[in-house]
């Protein structure tokens, strides 16, 4: 996600509840919708990785990768991104 603009990481951003509505708890995806729709994106993130590392959902790779750019772009840690249960 090199020199992405500020608009396109935002709405990059606000889709990942979407992208992974089918493997979050419903009571989490409120919470996220919520998140998206207020530009918490910080929080955001930060409880979608909790949610998938708890839950151990399955991730592809190219999830994770995409996940490490959004928050990398952020200027947020990435360490969480290790513990996502990757599908192989």
């Amino acid at each position: 996600m090199r020199n992405v603009t500020q608009a396109a990481l935002t709405a990059r951003t606000a889709q990942l509840p979407e992208a992974f509505a089918d493997r979050v708890p419903p009571d989490e995806l409120i919470g996220l919708r919520s998140m998206a729709g207020g530009g918490e994106w910080g929080e955001l993130l930060d409880l979608l990785l909790t949610v998938l590392v708890q839950t151990q959902a399955p991730v592809t790779a190219t999830e994770r990768d995409e996940l490490r750019d959004i928050l990398t772009a952020w200027d947020l840690p990435a360490s969480q991104i290790a513990d996502l249960a990757v599908e192989r």
